[in-house]
């Protein structure tokens, strides 16, 4: 058998055919944050690429303590309480009213949302921590909007206040186009679930503004599809080997230049 080779202390490899070399995975560092394969030192950062399971877009730094990732949570609890507004905008099984997502914008969309987002400031990741502390908000404004207290009464016409809950959209709308841009150098899974989320806002924000059924049932749509989308980016960040068959396990394909 041959001895173990110390590559902390540079040891020799030229016992060791190409082949070999390859095969050789080390960890080092006081937290094993050095990868050394083929006898080169690899920082892991350097492997870290965003994929819609971290919700952090580009290359980001090692976090400099070990968490779970938190960002499924976030996404699912945003993912399914969009879905179900977005079935309830295109009148699925007859349902009209948007009223039956309410309890989940108030728990799920926000109290989770707004907590997993708490949990990303402590695992350094900005990006997602903005994403879903800034969502929660919107979910328990849009739950406000849809509960039976009389906003509405505070203006004059219904006409005045869909106008308002237009601008209330579009101010959103700015917010969501500000984070897809951020998401350039994602995965292409990543970067569609944004855009799916801005047209989405834009169609409902339009529907609202010309007080179209039409508009709002566009908007309905692109609900579904984001929710649908986030439920796929939440996947790949808890399916692993362990839990799951590989081929079930989403391939992380980067956009274009997201390497550069």
């Amino acid at each position: 058998m041959s001895q173990p080779i110390d590559l902390e202390r540079g040891e020799s490899h030229s016992s060791l055919n190409d082949m070999e070399k390859v095969a050789q995975v080390h960890t080092s560092g006081d937290n094993n944050e050095y990868i050394h394969i083929a006898g080169n030192r690899y920082h892991k950062e350097d492997f870290m690429r965003a994929f819609g399971g971290t919700l952090n877009p580009g290359s980001a730094p090692m976090p400099s303590r070990k968490f779970g990732n938190a960002a499924p949570i976030g996404l699912f609890s945003f993912s399914i309480t969009i879905f179900i507004l977005g079935m309830c905008l295109v009148n699925a099984r007859g349902v009209h009213a948007p009223n039956v997502m309410v309890g989940c914008a108030i728990f799920g969309g926000g109290l989770v949302e707004f907590t997993a987002g708490i949990w990303e400031i402590v695992a350094e990741n900005t990006f997602a921590a903005t994403v879903f502390m800034c969502f929660a908000c919107f979910w328990w404004s849009w739950a406000v909007l849809n509960l039976p207290i009389g906003i509405e009464k505070y203006y004059a016409t219904e006409e005045e206040f869909m106008q308002a809950v237009g601008i209330f959209l579009m101010g959103w709308f700015i917010f969501a186009i500000l984070m897809t841009l951020c998401t350039l150098k994602s995965t292409v899974a990543f970067f569609i679930l944004f855009v799916s989320l801005d047209l989405a806002v834009i169609f409902l924000a339009a529907g609202y503004f010309n007080n179209n059924p039409k508009l709002l049932q566009a908007g309905g749509g692109f609900c579904i599809s984001t929710g649908l989308l986030g439920c796929w980016n939440g996947f790949s960040g808890v399916a692993t080997p362990q839990s799951t068959y590989k081929w079930l396990i989403p391939k992380a394909i980067m956009m274009p230049g997201a390497h550069a």
